[in-house]
């Protein structure tokens, strides 16, 4: 696992310096487009063959069981912990939003697929999964849980929220993938290669993007970040663990969950944050200090538990 991580973390690295190297790049401007790019082309056609090319079996309704309930208890946990801090309400709702949400596409998808090469598709469905899964929550509860720490509640706000979750690309490429396969029509082979160029690329671009959203600032308040980054990289997987082997979930689908509830913050938290008027500032070093403490935690949690 370790050369997958650093050749991961180089990745980010660069994406991360491009920044102060690169001067005439708008960085911003940049990651955003490959955002759009990735959500809308290249994760949609990784999406579409992995559920047309691997069985489906429980694991589909399991493994997403399965990261709901982490992140139901994460949130528990996270309420719990930070309610009665002596910190600003926006910085409660930032920390409690980091503590739950974790990165299981951009970061996720990658480590898995390294780490496990010979079953990249099978992996790819718990990414996949976990992504349909954790990215509508973010988008309902975590707006929600959000606006109630801001004071900020507006009606406009959970509305986009929810139009974002029904017309996720994502969650319609598994719909039509489903469909697809289920009439029993054969799926053309040029499309399936399409599919596999467009799905290749996926990996490199969501970890260069994931390093050009992180900037370098100076932590003056380390303690509540590092509670969060706890709850989000110690005690979620765990969770996820024992709600795995409490549901049923097998092997690989079990260890790439568990991976997968290890994850760093979800970058999506952020941009949530900034509309509901959490503190970003806080938010931004949690997420900044949980991805790189993310490259040391995985292996350690993978040995830990599957040696």
């Amino acid at each position: 696992m370790t050369p997958v991580l650093l050749a991961l973390g180089l990745i980010a690295l660069i994406g991360s310096l491009l920044r102060y190297v690169v001067a005439d790049l708008d960085v911003e401007a940049a990651r955003r487009n490959i955002g759009v790019l990735v959500l809308n082309v290249f994760l949609p056609a990784l999406v579409f063959r992995v559920i047309c090319s691997v069985p489906t079996g429980p694991e589909m309704l399991q493994i997403p069981l399965v990261m709901a309930i982490g992140v139901g208890c994460c949130l528990a946990l996270a309420l719990l912990i930070f309610r009665p801090l002596a910190l600003r309400s926006e910085e409660k709702g930032a920390l409690i939003l980091a503590s739950a949400f974790g990165n299981v596409t951009y970061l996720g998808l990658p480590v898995l697929q390294g780490v496990f090469p010979a079953l990249a598709l099978q992996v790819a469905k718990v990414a996949i999964l976990s992504e349909v899964t954790t990215t509508p929550l973010n988008l309902s509860v975590g707006v929600a849980l959000g606006e109630s720490f801001s004071g900020n509640v507006s009606s406009g706000v959970l509305r986009q929220a929810i139009r974002a979750v029904i017309t996720m690309p994502a969650l319609w490429a598994i719909v039509l993938a489903l469909a697809w396969t289920g009439s029993g029509i054969p799926i053309p082979g040029f499309l399936m290669e399409a599919t596999r160029i467009l799905g290749n690329t996926v990996t490199g671009l969501m970890m260069l993007s994931l390093g050009m959203g992180l900037r370098y600032r100076r932590i003056h308040q380390p303690l509540p970040l590092l509670l969060a980054s706890t709850i989000k990289l110690l005690v979620s997987p765990l969770v996820i663990l024992a709600a795995a082997r409490w549901i049923g979930l097998q092997d690989p689908y079990l260890q790439a969950v568990v991976l997968e509830g290890g994850m760093p913050t979800q970058l999506l938290t952020f941009v949530i944050a900034d509309r509901v008027g959490l503190d970003v500032e806080c938010l931004a070093l949690c997420i900044l200090l949980n991805t790189a403490a993310s490259f040391v935690t995985i292996p350690l949690l993978h040995g830990w538990l599957f040696s």
